[in-house]
């Protein structure tokens, strides 16, 4: 997810290995001594959300930095503003049968 959200945040018109050599280092960052000691490869699935975030600004950073992204002045790739472009599911409860 958060190689896609990159991309859409930073509108890059490509997808370079370089975008993907980022995130799976922000990846591989966002396992803790813990994680491994438990036999996790991958963060817990409950920090999916954050850790999509991390690697959404990374990969919108370097499609900034290569000239690849549309959204040009970069105030829109920090973490904060990629957490705040993300989809929020909040479902209503169903209404109650008369």
């Amino acid at each position: 997810p958060g190689v896609g959200l990159g991309v859409i945040v930073s509108q890059a018109h490509q997808v370079t290995d370089e975008m993907f050599f980022v995130a799976s280092r922000i990846l591989a960052n966002e396992v803790s001594d813990d994680d491994i000691a438990m036999g996790r490869v991958f963060p817990p699935l409950e920090s999916v959300r954050e850790v999509s975030a991390a690697i959404a600004a990374g990969v919108a950073e370097v499609a900034f930095q290569q000239g690849l992204a549309q959204e040009t002045d970069g105030k829109h790739l920090t973490v904060e503003a990629i957490r705040a472009a993300m989809f929020e599911p909040d479902y209503a409860e169903p209404a109650a049968a008369v």
